[in-house]
């Protein structure tokens, strides 16, 4: 791993360096959801993507954003780091 980089150069705007857990919270209650309205037979109200039960925005982090192209300056290549 120690050759391995990023293809595009983009990452989380703000505070954490990763939606890791946001993520899973996210499918777990995306799960649990499903899972009651199978076993309560409401079929017609299921959940297609998980983002209508938890907000984008709930998730850590700003979304992603563009660090542009500089190959050539060190904190690019730190930030291309895997």
């Amino acid at each position: 791993m120690s050759k391995s980089r990023k293809r595009f150069p983009a990452g989380t705007c703000c505070c954490c360096k990763s939606q890791k857990r946001g993520k899973q919270i996210s499918h777990r209650k995306f799960r649990r959801r499903e899972h009651v309205m199978v076993h309560n037979q409401h079929f017609e109200n299921l959940p297609m993507l998980q983002y209508e039960i938890t907000s984008q925005w709930n998730l850590g982090g700003d979304g992603k954003c563009f660090w542009g192209w500089a190959p050539e300056e060190e904190w690019f290549q730190k930030e291309m780091r895997k």
